[in-house]
């Protein structure tokens, strides 16, 4: 970069000494500064308690068991994320596995896409960056480590917060001086787009990735201290570009093609262009996240979401063109030279640009859910471009967007006309911030994340491009931002307000609140078993995090596979077809809930008339027979009431009247008389001799306190009972058992109960209810029966334990 003028607009040639107005200027940055970051914790800290009593409501948490990788028994969790649950609870996996097995163990991740899971491919650096955090936790608290890393969830986002805060004062105040530093002190913490990316309880590399875009393209604009050279093609534009690229390379190969045109500019201008080195630190850089995060050479397995070796390759080519850009300038040019650059910048950069265009991978230019929000606090819709999103916020989020717009505006037609008349240097520094500017804007139109970009770098931008009284203004403007951002804080749209304090858990949060209760739930009853599930994809993550299970598919966009193949099952017209699929993933259990709006888009309509989709039978509960439904019991959650949570665990073929009686049991079970009583009335009329049938017709009509009724079906089991009739699973004795100590016939009872329990295992302890479960543990105990194990006690006391605390069940 060429030295300007001393009158010119871009560059100030004041010295900068102790004078009174540098003093003043000082003490008002130190003013700002103290002022912002008190006020930044206070906010911070008020998010992380919020946060944590979050976590701390619903169900108690499991025992803690300091040999388990997660802490607790069974390998179970309890920490609940507030904001992008399912990447957050990936994270924290992620870091205890590197915790536990070092930095180089398997790739593999096989919690979801069952069977046969998929290579895990998120940026290594990040988990070691939450590995040092939980160590620092683990240090101070005293917790053990695993419970360390779930801590660090709270308190990741509020040290970025704060390191990135202090990095940002000290760049713009070595660039721009101690104006601009308090300008974008306050800036940071007051305005809203920029505080709602640290989200205590949130896990995500985007905020650095955000953080190191706008660092590299700051170097872009021209400093205030005539200072020469083009810092936008540094090593340190280079490694903060690389780093980006390796978080998310939306955001830092953007960067790369943003700083590529300028370079091309440059080149035209006849401005020097450092673009060898910048590209060749950068794609070494890049080929070290490779190696280090072991990126698979076939592109297919991350769709170049991930970094990946053609990224590198790539910005080697276009460090190589703008080679030639430059070298097309020189007085003494060879043919060959030129054709040999040309060549090798079409090789260098053909494999990303032909992978793409053939594979359909989007890579870098994916639509992520991610960059269609502006923070990740609401997450209940993306937008396609930034007016959709104006269009759906209130009256204060068009304000806090529009104030940014019209200082860039203001900055933009100023400089264009304070650069007229002034050297060709000034105008091609002012044209490079504006190029920047705008192409971000313009990505920030489509993509409302690049929205923080714009906003970090407005201040700077302000700089650059005015003399000292547009500065003065551009403070008074951020100032003024600022106090009405502060001022309409409760009117301001959901994306921008961090819940603090004593804010009410939002209706996401009362979901995640009972999928961790059913993950708790679906753990005690399979004693630590392999469960494999299709369910959601919220109550899949939570199943993953919360209960140790196995999913079809996830929140994750890797989980591809397993959304096929649960598409697949719920679709099905033939149960025959549904029973392969389920038994070729080793599918365990399927989970239905009521306000699920995702499951529902899977099912593909059968072609022929008179057919019906699995999906629709389950909603009518028209069960096949190799699906048995477990009587899960909602928590008391105000407001869900009249939803329903359905789990059916996937059992042997069982014959009509077995899978019918056991459906009558659970309707019995979960309170429901009239379906129970139908169900009831049906086996009466269809099974009249079978003993299972007699079974559930006794337990509805005690459930539902009709004594006539019961007589009969109780009058049959016993004389079953007495002449020895009838062979029996083993839980459907424990279920006869309790009929006869329901009838009142303990005589009977007490036989039948020494026998099932002198027989029983684990395994079938499993099939029992929790109903079922506590009515054999308190027969046991009434009998002075005992267990041939003392596990078997715990287990069914495990199994049990909801009715064990509910006062008046028989």
């Amino acid at each position: 970069m060429i030295n300007a003028t001393k009158d010119s607009p871009i560059i100030s040639t004041a010295p900068r000494g102790h004078s009174r107005k540098g003093s003043i200027g000082i003490i008002a940055l130190m003013v700002a500064l103290a002022l912002s970051l008190f006020l930044l914790l206070k906010s911070d800290l008020g998010a992380v308690t919020w946060a944590s009593k979050l976590s701390a409501q619903g169900d108690a948490a499991p025992q803690r068991d300091a040999k388990s990788l997660t802490g607790y028994v069974l390998g179970e969790r309890h920490f609940l994320a507030t904001h992008e649950r399912g990447e957050t609870y990936r994270w924290i996996a992620t870091t205890q596995d590197l915790l536990a097995f070092g930095p180089f163990a398997t790739r593999e991740y096989s919690s979801d896409n069952a069977p046969e899971g998929r290579r895990l491919l998120m940026p290594r650096l990040y988990t070691g960056w939450l590995a040092i955090i939980s160590q620092a936790v683990h240090v101070f608290t005293g917790e053990p480590i695993a419970r360390s890393v779930e801590l660090s969830a709270l308190w990741e986002p509020v040290i970025s917060h704060v390191l990135i805060f202090i990095f940002l004062i000290l760049l713009v105040h070595a660039r721009y001086g101690a104006g601009a530093a308090a300008a974008v002190a306050l800036l940071y913490v007051f305005f809203p787009p920029l505080s709602a990316q640290f989200i205590p309880g949130a896990l995500s590399p985007r905020t650095w990735a955000l953080a190191l875009t706008a660092y590299a393209l700051v170097l872009h604009f021209p400093r205030t201290n005539n200072v020469s050279g083009n810092d936008g093609f540094s090593v340190q534009a280079a490694v903060a570009t690389s780093v980006a690229l390796w978080l998310e390379p939306a955001l830092g190969f953007t960067v790369i093609l943003l700083t590529f045109a300028v370079g091309v500019g440059h080149a035209a201008a006849g401005l020097a262009v450092r673009a060898l080195r910048w590209s060749a630190v950068g794609a070494g850089l890049a080929l070290v996240a490779c190696f280090f995060d072991r990126a698979p050479i076939d592109p297919s397995e991350g769709e170049l979401r991930y970094v990946h070796l053609y990224y590198a390759l790539a910005w080697l080519g276009l460090g190589a063109a703008l080679c030639i850009c430059e070298y097309r300038r020189a007085k003494r040019r060879r043919a060959f030279v030129l054709v040999g650059g040309i060549i090798t910048a079409v090789l260098l950069t053909a494999p990303l640009v032909y992978t793409q265009i053939t594979k359909h991978f989007a890579g870098w230019l994916y639509p992520s859910a991610a960059l269609r929000r502006i923070s990740s606090l609401d997450e209940t819709a993306v937008f396609d471009n930034l007016f959709d999103w104006l269009a759906a916020t209130s009256s204060a989020g068009e304000f806090v967007i529009g104030s940014i717009a019209v200082v860039v505006i203001a900055a933009l037609i100023f400089g264009a006309c304070a650069a007229r008349g002034r050297p060709r240097e000034v105008r091609v520094q002012f044209m490079t911030s504006c190029c920047v500017m705008l192409g971000l804007i313009i990505l920030a139109t489509f993509r409302v994340r690049w929205g923080v970009v714009v906003s970090l770098l407005t201040v700077p931008f302000c700089w650059s491009v005015g003399d000292a009284i547009f500065r003065r203004a551009t403070v008074v403007v951020c100032a003024v931002i600022c106090s009405v951002s502060f001022a309409v804080h409760d009117r301001l749209p959901s994306a921008f307000v961090r819940p603090e304090g004593t804010a009410n858990a939002s209706a996401a949060d009362l979901d995640a609140m009972i999928n961790r209760h059913f993950s708790h739930w679906l753990a005690s009853h399979t004693f630590g078993k392999p469960v494999v599930a299709l369910a959601s994809p919220d109550v899949s993550d939570s199943l993953i995090f919360h209960g140790n299970s196995k999913v079809l598919m996830s929140t994750a966009w890797e989980s591809y596979r397993g959304r096929i193949a649960a598409s697949r099952i719920l679709s099905a017209p033939e149960a025959s077809e549904a029973e392969a699929v389920l038994e070729g993933h080793g599918v365990t259990h399927v989970v239905l809930n009521s306000w699920d709006k995702v499951l529902p888009l899977l099912v593909r309509q059968p072609i022929g008339e008179g057919t019906d989709t699995l999906y629709a039978r389950l909603q009518r509960w028209r069960l096949p027979p190799y699906l048995r439904a477990l009587p899960y019991r909602l928590p008391d959650v105000p407001g869900y009431e009249n939803e329903k949570f359905v789990v059916f665990k996937v059992v042997p073929t069982q014959d009509d009247a077995l899978a019918l009686s056991r459906l009558a049991e659970y309707f019995a079970e979960v309170k429901r008389p009239e379906p129970a009583t139908l169900a009831a009335k049906a086996l009466a009329e269809g099974y009249p001799d079978d003993p299972n049938a007699a079974i559930a017709q006794a337990v509805v009509y005690a459930e539902t306190a009709q004594s006539t009724a019961f007589q009969k079906p109780f009058s049959r089991l016993t004389d079953d009972v007495m002449r020895d009739r009838g062979l029996l699973l083993w839980d459907r004795r424990v279920q006869r058992a309790i009929v006869l100590a329901l009838g009142g016939r303990n005589d009977l009872a007490r036989a039948e109960i020494e026998a099932c329990v002198a027989t029983a295992t684990t395994d079938a302890l499993a099939e029992l209810t929790p109903l079922q479960a506590f009515r054999l543990s308190q027969l046991a105990t009434h009998f002075a029966t005992r267990f041939p194990r003392p596990e078997l006690t715990h287990e069914l006391s495990a199994l049990g334990s909801e009715y064990a605390i509910t006062p008046g069940v028989p």
